[in-house]
């Protein structure tokens, strides 16, 4: 079983070259910094460091163990902290926790004191940092149902045509799919399912759309198709703000509904009090109210476990 305190000597040891200087950056005798390293070379049956030139240096094998006993005590330093005050850690994908998420929180931390601690990027990126258990609990665009977790769908919100002010459509009130093949298509954050719901919903049609990819964000999108570089496909939500200011115009597909189920995902297993649990209960309870509001479109409540043997 490797020692952190060990782990914490050896990474002073590199940071300050030399044992001695250690010493002095622990509060430890240089004889203790020598037994905390010797011990550590025997647990990993490896020698760790050297002496070249008066200064201490890592040997291949210390170098790379390095980064992992750096980790190991960022593990310990996050298990005390989420031990000596309890938060609900939450992962979002970029559109959920920008367009959708902040005002729940506001409405949620309202009712339930918990402090929240948000994380929002990628969906690749918030589906590792769950399964890492970085994250208490994620809200994605889509979910892979990796073994262990739970997922439900919490609600559908449709995507919908951005084209600007000045574009040749922008004074329609629909237009057919099939139009848009002679458009440039903006895509954004790559990973957030659209193509999927595109293909799904267009079918062959999908793959002849022309599109370029690459701009990283929905906020860049709606900003290119403002500047006349195209037309795009975002999440309603996105575009309220343009919309009603006049800076972007929202087409509908004839004949076809085109949305994402958005997922709440968590660890399977965790009893109702949890804090997951309670934020879970939370978002579902505000799907079901924004579905009788009028204002999109909640869903049946499914929930699907996906457990390891």
């Amino acid at each position: 079983m490797l020692n952190l305190l060990h782990a914490r000597t050896f990474l002073s040891v590199l940071g300050e070259r030399g044992f001695r200087a250690a010493a002095r950056d622990l509060k430890l005798s240089p004889s203790t910094v020598v037994e905390h390293i010797k011990q550590l070379e025997e647990d990993l049956a490896a020698p760790l460091l050297v002496r070249r030139h008066g200064l201490v240096e890592p040997t291949s094998q210390g170098a790379a163990f390095a980064p992992l006993a750096r980790a190991m005590l960022d593990t310990a330093a996050r298990s005390r902290a989420v031990i000596a005050r309890p938060a609900l850690h939450i992962a979002a994908s970029s559109n959920i926790g920008t367009y959708l998420l902040q005002s729940m929180l506001v409405a949620f931390q309202a009712s339930d004191r918990l402090a929240v601690d948000l994380w929002i990027g990628p969906n690749p990126d918030v589906a590792e940092r769950l399964t890492n258990g970085r994250a208490d609990v994620a809200l994605m665009e889509w979910w892979s149902d990796r073994p262990g977790f739970c997922h439900r769908s919490w609600r559908r919100e449709p995507l919908v045509v951005i084209v600007a002010p000045d574009h040749p459509w922008a004074s329609r009130s629909m237009i057919d799919a099939s139009e848009l093949t002679g458009q440039t298509l903006l895509g954004g954050e790559p990973g957030t399912g659209t193509n999927t719901v595109l293909r799904q919903q267009l079918g062959p049609l999908a793959d002849r759309l022309t599109a370029v990819r690459g701009l990283g964000s929905t906020e860049a999108v709606k900003r290119a198709v403002r500047a006349g570089r195209g037309i795009s496909l975002v999440i309603e939500a996105a575009v309220i703000d343009e919309v009603l200011a006049g800076q972007l115009v929202v087409l509908p597909l004839n004949g076809i509904e085109l949305a994402k189920e958005l997922k709440i995902i968590a660890p399977s297993g965790l009893p109702e009090a949890a804090p997951a649990m309670r934020f879970i209960s939370y978002i579902l309870e505000e799907g079901r109210l924004h579905s009788i509001r009028g204002d999109g479109q909640a869903l049946d409540i499914i929930l699907s476990c996906e457990t390891s043997d």
